[in-house]
């Protein structure tokens, strides 16, 4: 939608405006203009509460929707549903509005694409269109809007030429304090379907995926299946809309293997979900884990997108019943990832990329990686053929506004701008098939955001019952003829490149950190996995914010092996052991070793290795020999290392009393001691025999 201030340079057009709007909604009525009865019955009053901000005047949310998705024949009455809402808070003053068509001319789908585009990210109208319907509301209050149809009761006298789609708008005017108007236009579009003219057909596919978007874990809990998957669960929706239609279905790997990885501690729902989406006859897809990027990847570090790993994780029957999988190995019962995400798909070796950031470079190294089709989008091709040839990947092109528009439709919160939606699907496939008559339409849909299954249900049932369209597979588009491509080259968004790369340094520095654990692939599978869930397509605007959140749980994991701080110690003995105690939070044993590194000669350590063994979540106190040269006081740095004396967590400072040969004396003392008691033992002794003798005497 467009959206225009015009203020003290608009002020003398004003009264002209207010005006012609005036003449055309009496010309309007006069020819049959009806209002929704809503609006009749107060056409000011709220028809439904929206959110107002902190707008500094007048602002206005206009939403114009063509009735019948768009179809308009002859004799029949042409209708446009009006919303009108007023998200600032003051008063919206009268509002007059008018309905213009450009109703003798046919637009391709360049032209259309654009007058979309155009119309949502504002600027002037730009519509060569007639008035055709006008109507008047009267002020809008803060939080208010209004519904009304704006209707031509006879489509032939506005609409004429052959079959097509045609430019249409609405454009609201608010009257503001001081003379000055709001402007708002929202751009839509009707096709014109004459009856002499034969209907061209094209054919459309959509492109679906089956994923868990916005979920960091590295494999679904059993909470989490049963919540995606039970009978209100997003991924029930999903395949309950898609089901038997005209979609390819693009599955995250990570649902399959974590609902195998439960076994019988699986959900039921996960289980009967897992059933459904096997029988389905839609030609399907395996996504990389968690639908991770691997375009983004490429473009950003110059590497392949990780692989999964895990050569062996834990299957139910050895979890004792923990109700969350972990894809660590153990040496019992275990089988492979790739036994557990394992799916008979119809078409293998394909990757679904986003726009941007797709280049020549990153086709090769996704040729390497195995992959033979690439669904990619519209802007990122430089010709419009629906099925090219790159180097040695057949490439399939997505429809970038037809994508839009339809998950703006599966994705609407109203039936209004459910409609809004739906007719730009009908517009812009009309000029399709138009212009190039039974060529295939992909039509690529949200992976962010998961639709409601009445919504994505309605899209594509709407979409394929449209007189110019019909549904089709993936794999017959697939088997058309390839015509050779060229990439149109962008750069990645420079901060989420920066993102992706800070994040695989982040997961190579754990596996080195991973190296102290007893077995290290039950930090590392994990991490990996996880590293791929943050590089997910399914994060959408939020892309940046997951990647720095995997960032900093590095962190944390390499923090989690530590020497206990500890107050000032004193040594009373030339040579002593120095207890150092390592904190373990990890859920993996660690063998680490324990370095002391006094700041000065006073104080000497015997062994500057000591191994250390450390059970899961605990303490273990590590006994370093050390030998006291000279009395005073000495600071020592503690820290923990691997095999490979890198640091491992952060250093620790403490401060040691040396009081050496504090022990050789306190011994003399006691030796001397002993002498004298026994000296005066037996001298009493002596004395007590004589005084005996004496007496007996």
């Amino acid at each position: 939608m467009s959206a225009e201030r015009e203020r003290s340079g608009r002020r003398a057009l004003g009264p002209t405006l207010r005006t012609l709007a005036t003449a055309l909604t009496a010309l309007a009525l006069g020819a049959g203009l009806l209002l929704d009865p809503l609006a009749a019955a107060g056409v000011a009053d709220a028809a439904r509460s929206v959110t107002t901000d902190d707008t500094d005047g007048v602002a206005l949310d206009v939403v114009a929707a063509p009735s019948a998705t768009g179809v308009v024949r002859p004799g029949e009455p042409l209708s446009v549903r009006v919303t009108v809402s007023n998200p600032s808070r003051q008063p919206t003053g009268e509002i007059a509005l008018t309905l213009a068509i450009d109703g003798a001319r046919s637009v391709d789908p360049a032209e259309l694409s654009a007058w979309f585009e155009a119309g949502t990210d504002g600027g002037e109208d730009g519509s060569e269109g007639r008035a055709v319907a006008a109507a008047t509301l009267s002020s809008l209050d803060p939080g208010a809007s209004a519904v009304l149809d704006l209707i031509v009761p006879v489509s032939d006298t506005v609409l004429s030429g052959s079959f097509g789609p045609r430019l249409a708008s609405v454009r609201a005017e608010a009257g503001e304090t001081g003379g000055g108007l709001t402007v708002v236009t929202d751009r839509t579009a009707v096709v014109w379907v004459p009856d002499t003219a034969a209907v061209p057909i094209a054919s459309t596919t959509f492109v679906a995926a089956i994923t868990t978007p916005g979920e960091t874990a590295a494999v679904l809990s059993a909470e989490q299946l049963e919540r995606y998957t039970g009978e209100a669960g997003a991924l029930s929706r999903t395949l309950d809309a898609v089901a038997g239609r005209p979609v390819l279905l693009a599955i995250d790997p990570r649902i399959i293997a974590s609902i195998r990885l439960l076994g019988d501690q699986a959900p039921a729902s996960a289980v009967a979900f897992l059933a459904r989406l096997e029988a389905a006859p839609n030609d399907s897809v395996l996504l990389p884990w968690a639908d991770a990027d691997p375009v983004a990847t490429i473009s950003a570090a110059s590497i392949p997108l990780p692989l999964p790993e895990g050569a062996g994780v834990p299957t139910a029957g050895s979890t004792e019943g923990d109700a969350t999988p972990s894809p660590s190995p153990t040496p019992e019962q275990s089988i492979t990832l790739d036994e557990l995400s394992a799916w008979p798909t119809t078409i293998a070796g394909l990757a679904w990329a986003e726009s941007g950031a797709i280049t020549a470079d990153s086709i090769a190294v996704l040729a390497e990686q195995g992959t033979s089709v690439l669904i990619a989008p519209g802007s990122s091709l430089a010709d419009d053929d629906p099925v090219q040839q790159l180097s040695d990947v057949r490439v399939l092109r997505a429809d970038d506004a037809l994508s839009a528009a339809a998950r703006d439709a599966s994705l609407a919160v109203s039936q209004q701008r459910f409609d809004r939606a739906m007719a730009r699907v009908s517009a812009l496939l009309a000029a399709s098939a138009e212009g190039q008559p039974g060529i295939p339409a992909l039509i690529a849909l949200g992976r962010d955001r998961l639709a409601g299954s009445d919504r994505l249900l309605d899209t594509i049932a709407q979409t394929v019952a449209l007189p110019w369209s019909t549904g089709t597979s993936a794999s017959e588009v697939l088997a058309r003829p390839a015509v050779d491509g060229a990439i149109i080259e962008r750069a990645l968004d420079p901060e989420r490149a920066d993102e992706i790369r800070a994040a695989l340094t982040a997961e190579a520095d754990d596996r080195l950190f991973a190296t102290i654990a007893v077995t290290p692939e039950a930090i590392t599978d994990v991490r990996r996995l996880e590293l791929l869930a943050a590089l997910s397509l399914g994060w959408g605007e939020r892309s940046v914010e997951a990647l720095q959140r995997f960032v900093s749980s590095s962190v944390a994991l390499r923090s989690s092996v530590q020497v206990v701080e500890s107050s000032a110690i004193t040594l009373l003995a030339d040579r002593a052991s120095l207890p150092v105690t390592v904190q373990n939070d990890l859920n993996v044993a660690v063998r680490v070793f324990v370095r002391v590194e006094p700041d000065t000669a006073q104080l000497r350590v015997v062994d500057s290795r000591v191994e250390t063994l450390v059970e899961p979540q605990s303490q273990t106190r590590a006994l370093v020999p050390v030998e006291s040269l000279t009395n005073g006081q000495v600071d020592i740095t503690v820290t923990v290392r691997d095999s490979e004396s890198r640091v491992i967590g952060s250093p620790t400072r403490v401060a040691l009393n040396l009081q050496a040969g504090w022990e050789t004396a306190g011994t003399i003392a006691v030796a001397i001691a002993l002498v004298l008691l026994l000296t005066v033992g037996i001298t009493r002794d002596i004395r007590k025999r004589r005084r005996r003798r004496a007496e007996e005497a």
